[in-house]
């Protein structure tokens, strides 16, 4: 594993996004190893039956919330690069509405239930005011 991606990850293999990659190495090799090292860690906490049980009965953890405010939150940063480093290819794939329209679900999602603090979001609030056509 190289030192990079070394970085992302503790030594018990929990993932650690806020850890920079080294300089000098390929942004864009590095951008996709990140996600999919991100989406990696999301599947393992979901197919994980102590967090998420499948079984009727089985109550949840008490940790339950904390995962998934987590896994939400890194969620969010993914589309905070994708709407401010890549939505020009997005648009000119033609694919803006089905983007928005992912990211006003998921918005609306997290603010139903308040699962993430409103200052996480602030990042896409000019965005998120455009989406949802709310006047600032």
């Amino acid at each position: 594993m190289s030192m990079a991606l070394k970085q992302v990850f503790n030594k018990d293999r929990t993932f650690r996004p806020k850890r920079k990659f080294e300089p000098g190495t390929q942004r864009f090799e590095l951008h996709k190893k990140y996600m999919s090292l991100l989406m990696d860690w999301i599947e393992v906490q979901i197919n994980n039956e102590h967090i998420f049980p499948t079984n009727v009965g089985t109550p949840f953890p008490k940790t339950f919330m904390q995962v998934a405010k987590k896994i939400l939150s890194r969620l969010f940063r993914v589309f905070v690069h994708v709407y401010i480093h890549h939505f020009d290819c997005v648009s000119q794939m033609g694919a803006e509405a089905h983007v928005n329209t992912c990211y006003k679900h998921f918005y609306y999602f997290v603010t139903e239930f308040n699962l993430t603090d409103h200052k996480e979001l602030e990042p896409l609030v000019i965005t998120t005011n455009q989406i949802l056509h709310i006047s600032c």
